[in-house]
């Protein structure tokens, strides 16, 4: 415990030691400051337990010195020396006075202990309520804020809350260590204080998410304060940070909300912002998204949406479709790609385009994705009892799966348990997928190959990854993006793109598979310019299993995949 004696007089210095050398029992160190107000500004306070005011008789001084500890971000527990005979009952929180004739042992050790406790306790308040990283309040102390600002802001408009949500900060932790993390959320909250007022609240709510409650305490609209701000925020953390002799340039997803009229609480407009700030995320993110009340309806439908997927996923309502791939060479079918569908209990079949988003957003598309990958297993089973032992399923791997720190082991667990080949099961991922995981997505690719499962970067052309980066990991296909595929007969960018693509993958040693294929000019030219595999309409729409399996038993019958366009497909 340290005591601070601010005195003019000696005398106190040792009045004060010798009744702390009677109090063997609690541990306790004295330190003296002259009453200078520039000496008192440089002692850290967050050392000092308690202090103890003996003779100055400079009122003047005094006076100084109170403006300079009300100045200090701690408040400490003070007791002052009188000379008057029998103690005074002060302020109960922080002020006592001790007699200086009479001081004993027994009254200092009851002042220790009474203040020492306090201090104790709030210290413990103030670790409770705030962000040891960035010094801002955390997300407890920062409810019970706003909770306050409604209460005392009562009209419509005067409280505002903005929640910002850093996108894809993973990939600093992942790319520079957790080191250059920390220090990225300390310059940015740095950058969203120099955009708010001094009467905005700034708060660290969440790993990589702040808060700002604006208010107006002169009952006008803090709404065009509030959006000002906001714009100021996402201009601030769009510029580059430095980081680890980098010039790092990072997103942010924002929702802002506004007090409506009425009574609102702190859990609700929380709520309204979070609704607000996932809508922005869904936007691709570096976006801000007012609130509106048609939201809270929507978020409402994802919620019972959400519960209707997990429902699903316990009853097996989930169906697998495949769409056939080509080969180019022999014209037969190699391999399909797997695409889930939703057999719903009253609206019929749903593609993914009705729920997968929802299960991206809830977390519910990895044991989703797992399902996928099991199912497709199972199927590759039925397919070699059937005798198509060659053929290969292609499964999509959302990022989220890369997250989850089983995942190798988790599928390698599966092909076990279905006892097929490793190389007929293909994971297919996007090059926003490398990008945003980065060394753990580079990670789970090498353990996954050396399973011996095949991996193709999907949806290729619309990232921005690089072959450079694509050579060094284990990558046997590109696919070409249906955009591109699209126009090869009508543009001469994208033909040409399609050309360097080829040219460029066949180079590294990697196979090319051309998706969204639908008229026979745009499978003519992908013949011609050696592309190795197609999938689109113009061979066949995704079917269910059973017409997957009808397909290959008419290709090993006919020679014919399907009767509508062997014409032309035969023709070359």
């Amino acid at each position: 415990m340290r005591i601070l004696l601010i005195s003019e007089q000696p005398s106190d210095f040792g009045l004060v030691d010798r009744s702390l050398q009677g109090i063997a029992d609690i541990p306790s160190e004295l330190l003296s400051c002259p009453p200078d107000p520039a000496e008192l500004a440089a002692v850290d306070l967050s050392r000092i337990t308690l202090m103890i005011w003996g003779r100055i008789s400079d009122v003047q001084i005094a006076a100084q010195l109170l403006v300079t500890l009300s100045q200090q971000q701690r408040k400490v527990p003070l007791l002052v020396l009188s000379d008057k005979a029998q103690p005074e009952s002060g302020n109960q929180q922080d002020f006592g006075v001790l007699p200086r004739q009479s001081l004993s042992a027994a009254m200092l050790r009851g002042a220790l202990t009474h203040y020492g406790t306090k201090r104790r306790e709030a210290t413990v308040t103030i670790s409770q309520s705030v962000d040891p990283l960035t010094g801002l309040s955390n997300r407890h102390h920062t409810r019970e804020l706003l909770s306050e600002c409604l209460s005392s802001h009562e009209s419509e408009g005067t409280v505002a809350l903005l929640l910002i949500d850093v996108d894809h900060f993973k990939k600093v932790n992942v790319s520079y260590g957790q080191g250059a993390g920390d220090a990225l959320i300390q310059l940015m909250a740095e950058r969203i204080k120099g955009a708010i007022l001094p009467n905005h609240k700034l708060a660290r709510i969440g790993g990589n998410e702040f808060a700002v409650i604006f208010r107006r305490d002169d009952g006008q609209s803090v709404a065009r304060e509030a959006m000002q701000c906001s714009d100021e925020i996402m201009l601030a953390m769009g510029r580059p940070f430095p980081l680890a002799r980098h010039a790092v340039r990072m997103a942010v997803s924002m929702g802002l909300t506004i007090k409506d009229h009425g009574f609102v609480t702190a859990d609700a407009l929380y709520s309204q912002a979070d609704i607000a700030m996932r809508r922005a995320k869904q936007d691709r993110g570096n976006a801000l998204q007012h609130y509106t009340k048609d939201m809270t309806h929507s978020a409402e439908k994802e919620l019972k949406l959400e519960a209707e997927i997990r429902r699903s996923l316990r009853k097996e309502e989930f169906v697998l479709h495949f769409q056939p791939r080509i080969d180019m060479g022999s014209g037969r079918i190699v391999g399909a790609e797997a695409l889930i569908r939703w057999q719903h209990p009253t609206q019929g079949l749903l593609s993914p385009a009705a729920f997968i988003r929802v299960a991206e957003d809830s977390g519910l598309i990895v044991p989703l994705g797992y399902w996928i990958i099991d199912a497709a297993c199972r199927y590759l089973t039925e397919l070699t009892a059937q005798g198509y032992g060659e053929v290969q399923i292609a499964v999509n791997v959302a990022f989220k799966q890369f997250q989850d720190k089983n995942f190798v082991q988790t599928v390698a667990n599966i092909i076990k348990k279905h006892g097929i080949r490793p190389g007929r099961l293909e994971i297919e991922l996007t090059e926003t997928t490398m990008m945003i995981e980065g060394n753990s997505v580079d990670h789970s690719l090498r353990e996954l190959n050396n399973l011996g499962i095949a991996i193709s970067l999907d949806d290729f052309g619309t990232g921005y990854s690089s072959f450079a980066h694509i050579q060094r990991l284990p990558i046997s296909a590109l696919k070409i993006d249906r955009s591109f595929v699209g126009g090869v007969n009508a543009s001469h960018d994208d033909s040409t793109i399609v050309k360097a693509m080829i040219s460029l993958a066949h180079s590294l040693e990697m196979q090319v598979i051309a998706e969204g294929a639908e008229t026979a000019d745009q499978v003519e030219f992908l013949r011609e310019h050696q592309c190795d595999q197609v999938q689109g309409y113009f061979f066949s729409r995704p079917v269910s299993s059973d017409d997957l399996m009808v397909l290959l038993h008419r290709e090993a019958t006919t020679g014919l995949i399907a009767a509508d366009n062997i014409a032309s497909f035969s023709t070359h």
